[in-house]
């Protein structure tokens, strides 16, 4: 059972998807009034890392990390 748990927290914690919203500011923090960071387009893939009441902390292939709306991409 242990092994079980270790294996989900790896495969969650490395949970890939696509961007399917044509563009999405990406914020400092999973709320509309935070900093917006950079801007990301449809078809890129990210790396959640982090779930918050409908927001995902997102980690893009170059390093950047932010927090985008769960509704803007589709796990693949």
């Amino acid at each position: 059972m242990l092994f079980g748990i270790s294996s989900y927290r790896v495969y969650s914690r490395q949970a890939s998807a696509i961007i399917f919203t044509p563009t999405v500011t990406v914020k400092s923090s999973p709320n509309d009034n935070s900093v917006d960071l950079f801007v990301i387009h449809e078809g890129t893939k990210v790396q959640i890392t982090d779930l918050v009441e409908g927001w995902s902390e997102v980690r893009l292939a170059n390093g950047n990390v932010g927090w985008v709306k769960t509704e803007t991409f589709r796990h693949i």
